[in-house]
């Protein structure tokens, strides 16, 4: 049976590494939101809604639902799929900025994953990592505790799991998720 998982998490835990490392290992097809196809043009569409939160909300809004529909075809085909982010960070981020939309209720029809799972990551590692890779205005963002927590905290709300990757270098993290995707599905991967 195929398998629809999803990653959530702040920026810097190591979601698009694991992922990536995860989906090459065990045949997964690796997708993200927004999807690929608009990731080379999303930084211009977010600066050309200017500062309305709740117009980029909508936005991301709009790639988990196709991104979503893609899947649906990918699992009816036999393919299970890993996604880097999909409902619970569009709704998490958007409500932490203040966004008062019902997200839930818009993305109420959007294809629904097996499995969720929030990776964490102890605060100090989560930054050296962002250093590291140079952060963007949005890891910035999470720097702020006040907005972490927020975020943190309307992960956890909607994730299935929790799954800590702290001290775990690529190859131990891979053997997490595989551990905890088989706990939770019983997959026998």
């Amino acid at each position: 049976m195929p398998f629809f998982i999803v990653l959530e998490g702040l920026d810097g835990v190591g979601k698009s590494t694991l992922a990536r490392r995860f989906a090459q290992q065990y045949g997964y097809q690796l997708m993200t939101t927004p999807g690929s196809e608009l990731l080379p043009i999303r930084a211009d569409i977010i600066h050309g809604l200017g500062s309305s939160e709740t117009a980029k909300a909508l936005f991301y809004a709009a790639t988990v639902q196709a991104e979503g529909e893609k899947v649906q075809g990918l699992i009816q085909s036999g393919q299970s799929v890993l996604m880097d982010r999909y409902r619970a960070s569009t709704i998490a981020y958007a409500n932490e900025r203040g966004v008062t939309l019902d997200l839930s209720f818009v993305l109420s029809r959007a294809y629904q994953p097996h499995l969720s799972i929030l990776l964490t990551l102890d605060e100090s590692e989560r930054q050296l990592r962002l250093q590291k890779r140079g952060a963007t205005a949005e890891d910035i963002e999470t720097l702020n505790p006040a907005f972490r927590v927020g975020v943190l905290n309307k992960l956890q709300a909607q994730c299935d799991v929790m799954l800590d990757l702290t001290g775990a270098n690529e190859d131990k993290a891979v053997d997490l998720l595989h551990d905890c995707i088989n706990a939770h599905l019983r997959v026998g991967l």
